[in-house]
């Protein structure tokens, strides 16, 4: 058992180093072992790019991919967006391994993330008619804020803090824990 986690700064685990991002927190949990490949400034497309060499090459048995800030900061069309998550759900399945979606966390910048909402609905969509697993990291997110602890988990208007990525990664945990990967615990 191996998972590979892909994604831009938010999986990297900026601006801390790796050993504070979700993934690491992650890592500890699971009885397997599990990279990090996330990129600082990274897109969806740079992720499709690279998925062959940071994925495919590591022979994982499950990637998490989790992507789209910066394609909403950029304001990309979900056409474009969408057509990567799907190129790279389609690399996995033709390398017999299994993809999980990653559900964006919230921006607390308006127009980013009204972008972001598009495509947390369609990741949502495609996941459900598709059969795959995701990780809803923007739920635990929202009712957080809506509590009034939101300055408690972004170090800015995206990135997340300390306790942000260790949110995450309980939030991780916890949804591969109660899907069909629970072995992995």
């Amino acid at each position: 058992m191996k998972i590979v986690a892909i994604g831009d700064s938010i999986t990297e685990g900026y601006p801390f180093s790796n050993q504070e991002s979700w993934v690491e927190h992650l890592a500890q949990a699971v009885k397997c072992q599990v990279l990090n490949e996330g990129i600082c400034g990274d897109f969806t497309g740079g992720m499709r790019t690279r998925f062959q060499r940071d994925v495919i090459e590591h022979t994982p048995t499950h990637v998490i991919i989790l992507g789209g800030a910066n394609d909403a900061y950029e304001k990309i069309h979900l056409a474009s967006v969408s057509a990567n998550f799907k190129a790279m759900e389609e690399c996995c399945r033709q390398n017999k391994i299994t993809p999980i979606f990653g559900l964006p966390t919230p921006s607390l910048l308006l127009e980013e993330e009204e972008i972001l909402i598009k495509y947390r609905n369609w990741l949502q969509s495609y996941a459900t008619e598709k059969g795959i697993i995701s990780v809803d990291f923007y739920t635990p997110f929202m009712d957080r804020l809506i509590a009034g602890q939101g300055a408690r988990l972004f170090v800015d208007e995206v990135h997340p803090s300390i306790e942000g990525y260790n949110l995450m990664g309980e939030v991780a945990v916890q949804s591969l824990e109660q899907s069909t990967l629970s072995y992995l615990f």
